[in-house]
């Protein structure tokens, strides 16, 4: 063996060993990451049970299948509280927080109520009470919600709305 195939074998190895010694990811994988800030989301993909994924976590799936990640995406939750972003380069899910807006209620009607949005915000329950009402944890994840409000007694209420400085000021009224 002369130096020059000496050389070439050695640089192979080399190269070899450094490529096969790390720890590189299958880059044909599905990759998950969360990158909301409180939010565990749960997703459901084609074949797959159910995947947690705690708020900061990154998770990777064995792609098992030339089927292309996105298409496998059956589900996800809370789908109205986070979205994703899908990158075909690196067939990566990122989930990211929805926009939250602030809502504060107005009771006109002197009866207590729940008020929803079409599941974009958790329901809330207000008071008999004419004066403004407002809880930093009553959050909407829309700029365009359908609001319902029904009595405790499940009597429908009429619902009005005003969106300013990233607030729902909505007036109950009979």
């Amino acid at each position: 063996m002369n130096d020059n195939m000496r050389k070439i074998l050695f640089i192979s190895l080399f190269l070899n060993m450094l490529l096969f010694s790390c720890d590189l990811s299958n880059p044909n994988n599905t990759v998950l990451v969360n990158n909301s800030i409180d939010k565990t989301v749960i997703v459901k993909l084609i074949g797959i049970d159910d995947i947690v994924i705690i708020p900061g976590q990154t998770i990777e799936i064995e792609t098992l299948t030339r089927m292309n990640p996105s298409s496998r995406l059956q589900s996800y939750s809370p789908d109205r509280r986070v979205f994703y972003e899908y990158k075909n380069s690196s067939l990566t899910f990122e989930f990211y927080d929805r926009d939250s807006y602030e809502v504060r209620i107005l009771n006109l009607t002197g009866k207590a109520g729940r008020l929803t949005a079409s599941g974009w915000m958790d329901t809330i329950n207000f008071t008999n009470s004419n004066t403004e009402q407002m809880n930093t944890n009553w959050l909407l994840y829309t700029k365009n919600p359908e609001f319902t409000a029904i009595t405790t007694d499940g009597y429908p209420l009429q619902v009005l709305f005003l969106f300013t400085n990233n607030i729902f000021k909505v007036t109950i009224g009979g």
